[in-house]
């Protein structure tokens, strides 16, 4: 694995984490802010690695959160 890659999988762990900690979806403001003080790429760059725009990527974490979170209470 690249570093990039590695960079990448650190910074998506870190969105994650700030989700199902915050339980609510940064805006690219907020993630940009977060991501400078902790070392982590930026709402574009994490976007156009995975593929899809921040908010969409943001939002489909968010609903498999539920899902998971859903699982656990049945």
């Amino acid at each position: 694995m690249t570093d990039y890659e590695q960079y990448y999988h650190k910074s998506m762990e870190a969105l994650e984490e700030y989700i199902y900690d915050k339980r609510q979806i940064p805006t690219e403001k907020q993630w940009n802010r977060f991501a400078i003080q902790n070392d982590y790429l930026s709402s574009q760059t994490v976007g156009y690695m995975s593929g899809m725009k921040f908010p969409d990527l943001c939002k489909k974490m968010y609903k498999e959160m539920q899902k998971r979170r859903k699982g656990l209470f049945r």
